[in-house]
């Protein structure tokens, strides 16, 4: 009995870290996205050698939000639902569970009120399901 309890409490602590380890890769994955944007800051010569220091170089300092592009913030299903509520606008949301048979109904629902939630969609009740815009 008592080994029974100890491997319950080690599966879950190991369940736990598992769950940790995920979201730190998620942050870092984020930060990296970020860090590889482009930097809109145009870097002058100096005017005495007609290079650029290493130390301007490091010392831009990019705003994420205004360097990186809408296709790159956005999760590849984002871009797929953004792309079919475009080629038919006030598609019904029920509809788009058949496009995309490899996502779970309860991922593509939480992805579409996620979207909405960010004003990338806009979602208009009709019976028992929703009519898709672009917001």
């Amino acid at each position: 009995m008592f080994c029974f309890i100890v491997l319950l409490l080690l599966i879950g602590a190991a369940f736990y870290f598992y769950q940790k380890l995920m979201a730190i890769e998620t942050e870092i994955r984020a930060e990296r996205s970020l860090e590889t944007a482009p930097c809109s800051v145009a870097q002058e010569p100096d005017s005495a050698s007609g290079e650029v220091s290493k130390a301007d170089v490091f010392e831009t300092k990019i705003n994420p939000l205004e360097t990186v592009p809408v296709e790159e913030v956005l999760a590849p299903v984002e871009t797929a639902i953004i792309a079919a509520v475009t080629d038919q606008a006030g598609i019904k949301q029920t509809e788009l569970y058949s496009l995309f048979a490899d996502q779970s109904k309860k991922q593509l629902q939480q992805t579409i009120k996620d979207m909405t939630a960010r004003g990338l969609l806009r979602r208009e009740k009709q019976g028992s399901s929703y009519l898709l815009y672009i917001a």
